[in-house]
């Protein structure tokens, strides 16, 4: 078969296969802590498995494309030739879209299993069902552009196509504000978490680096202004080819490093580990005013404790240490939270303690002294 390689067409095929292969690290990194490390394979992560096969399907046909003309000018690109590039342009738009569509499936999917509150779940499964619609239409519209489907590679059979550039845009214009909605939905929860700063601010930023999907969108529409406006499409075909390469790859990436807690809790333990030589709490106690400080009957401790996963990754929960001292009567009530990533458990304490002791004598004995000392000293 015949080909025709320009150096526009290969840096754009170059572009696509570094994305596409950091895209396959970063979803083989996330399959392997889910499975293997927290062992807790989810629909989220199946989902992420289907975005990635056609991701690889879009690079086997942007091949196609580089290699039969892309980035040539259109006058000098054989009919044989130009055919083939068109039918794997057209090849390549609803997999472009069913690649990302199922992406952002997995990514709600991901929040729904996560963030458990009533209003979060719902607001998840309100945009599931939008997108289940959407991406139906835009895949099948994708599909049957021009009817008869050969008119969109050869524009002298009769028949009619659909207003590419009205379809492209509004396309374009929804992925943007869907990958808006997105980004913003779980930034309330993660605020609310009784974190340590340090952490709290690393989840955040984990899930804000979905804010690139966000600007590859934009610069995707860009280039396809480009190309709507243009009178060679083969040689300004790049841009856009390019550009949608690295957007679906860049979404598979965001939407897995939240899964990879786990794993890059081994690597930077100090960073997304969720304890340190043991368990971290912060502890909140009432001031004792008109109290014995020896007697502490009707003490109220409030401990506020936030229960780290062990540093392997696994999602069990873990007890606290005993915090009370020996010979008190301890009441506990504990209020768990959600589960905000697998192994990080936010725990409440209140903790009512009462101790009696008998009435002593003071006395100048000094060794009676020493041994009150001595028993009530904590």
């Amino acid at each position: 078969m015949t080909t025709l390689s320009t150096p526009r067409g290969r840096q754009a095929l170059a572009a696509s296969i570094v994305f596409t292969v950091l895209a396959t690290v970063i979803t083989t990194v996330r399959i392997y802590t889910r499975a293997f490390l927290v062992k807790q394979m989810g629909a989220d992560d199946y989902v992420i498995l289907v975005s990635l096969a056609f991701s690889w399907v879009f690079f086997g046909l942007m091949v196609g494309e580089a290699y039969h003309g892309m980035g040539e000018h259109y006058a000098l690109i054989p009919a044989a030739i130009y055919k083939t590039q068109m039918i794997c342009f057209w090849a390549s738009v609803p997999i472009y879209q069913t690649s990302l569509i199922s992406t952002k499936m997995s990514i709600l999917l991901q929040y729904k299993r996560v963030f458990s509150t009533p209003r979060m779940r719902l607001a998840c499964w309100i945009l599931i069902g939008f997108l289940g619609v959407y991406g139906t239409w835009t895949i099948v519209s994708a599909w049957a552009n021009c009817v008869p489907l050969a008119k969109f590679w050869d524009p002298t059979i009769p028949g009619f196509c659909l207003d590419k550039k009205a379809l492209w845009f509004s396309n374009s214009a929804i992925h943007i504000i869907t990958d808006i909605l997105i980004l913003v939905y779980p930034m309330p929860v993660l605020k609310s978490l009784q974190l340590p700063r340090k952490q709290k601010f690393a989840l955040m930023a984990v899930f804000a680096l979905g804010g690139f999907v966000l600007i590859t969108s934009v610069l995707r529409l860009k280039s396809l202004l480009v190309i709507s406006n243009s009178t060679d499409p083969t040689y300004d075909n790049v841009g856009a080819a390019a550009w949608s390469a690295v957007e679906c790859n860049v979404a598979i990436i965001c939407a897995c490093l939240p899964g990879t807690r786990a794993f890059l809790s081994r690597l930077l333990p100090h960073i997304f580990s969720t304890r340190s030589n043991g368990y971290r709490s912060k502890t909140t106690r009432p001031t004792r005013t008109g109290r014995s400080a020896l007697t502490g009957n009707g003490n109220t401790q409030v401990l506020a404790s936030v229960v780290g996963g062990r540093d392997k990754g696994y999602d069990h929960d873990h007890d606290l240490e005993a915090l009370s001292p020996s010979g008190s009567s301890v009441t506990s009530y504990t209020k768990e939270s959600k589960e905000a990533f697998a192994g990080i458990k936010v725990t409440t304490n209140v903790t009512q303690e009462r101790t009696l002791h008998p009435k002593i004598t003071i006395n100048d004995d000094t060794e009676s002294t020493k041994e009150l000392v001595k028993k009530h000293s904590f």
